[in-house]
């Protein structure tokens, strides 16, 4: 009785992820299974494109408040927007002389909104619009596999120290359900907040060999030029494994890639 119990318990702790795990491989799987062909790729931008609204008037709406009755909030809201789009220090002062010209939040928020589609815009017609959605594609898988990777650990220490809780008079089930459901809250959010910030910090280079002869189904190489620790990947290794490989690799084994990393630590997960 005693060990049908554990067992009883460790399938309602592994139902916990497993409900997370299906929402993030969907999702995951969304922007894999997305396509790189202009006419039939408005899902992909669109997804990005309500990201950055969304961060844009959470910023304003959160400056604005703490600020309320005391100082002008233009400055720290410019702080705060440059940390989505690199702006030189001339720019940022303009930038703080147009929000002084407009003094709701609303005003503010739509102007910003406004100046971040308008770059959007000219950065996919330089690129392209092919080239913009595997370049979208490539942050959103990116930062999904960082971070849930970093959300799986997370879990693990949790589910390891949560029997302590039952000293508490609390059920130990209970607490980890309760806070594996605000820790993923939390995931959700950041997913979201850092495909925002690092989409307008891609820069593309031509993979080697560009030019005449160049193969037609090369992939451009697309350097994030952030603290992360990518570095320059090249678009192709974010594309899925085949199946039979991924179900012989165990979290501790090395991953498929070649990087040295356990795959836990590099690709994981990548089935879907």
């Amino acid at each position: 009785g005693f060990h049908f119990d554990t067992r009883k318990h460790l399938v309602q702790y592994d139902d916990v992820l497993d409900k997370q795990r299906e929402i993030i491989y969907r999702l995951r799987r969304k922007v894999l299974e997305a396509s790189v062909e202009a006419k039939e790729e408005v899902g992909l931008r669109q997804e990005v494109q309500e990201r950055i609204i969304s961060s844009i008037q959470s910023l304003v709406t959160t400056q604005v408040a703490a600020n309320e009755g005391m100082q002008d909030p233009n400055e720290k809201i410019v702080a705060e927007f440059v940390t989505i789009i690199p702006f030189d220090d001339n720019s940022q002062k303009q930038l703080i002389t147009q929000l002084e010209q407009r003094h709701t939040a609303e005003d503010k928020t739509e102007f910003l909104i406004k100046l971040a589609q308008d770059l959007y815009a000219k950065r996919e017609e330089q690129l392209g619009e092919k080239l913009m959605r595997q370049v979208e594609k490539f942050v959103m898988l990116s930062v999904i596999d960082k971070l849930w990777m970093q959300h799986l650990d997370a879990m693990d220490n949790l589910r390891q120290g949560i029997g302590l809780r039952g000293y508490a008079q609390k059920d130990p089930l209970v607490e980890y359900k309760n806070e594996g459901f605000r820790m993923f809250e939390t995931l959700m959010f950041t997913i979201d907040d850092e495909v925002v910030h690092r989409i307008y910090k891609v820069q593309v280079h031509p993979s080697a060999g560009s030019g005449q002869g160049q193969d037609p189904n090369s992939h451009p190489h697309v350097h994030v030029h952030t603290n992360a620790p990518e570095g320059e990947i090249s678009t192709a290794q974010v594309q899925k494994v085949p199946g039979e490989e991924q179900k012989k690799l165990s979290r501790n084994d090395p991953c498929w890639c070649g990087s040295g990393k356990k795959w836990k630590k590099c690709h994981y997960p990548q089935i879907a």
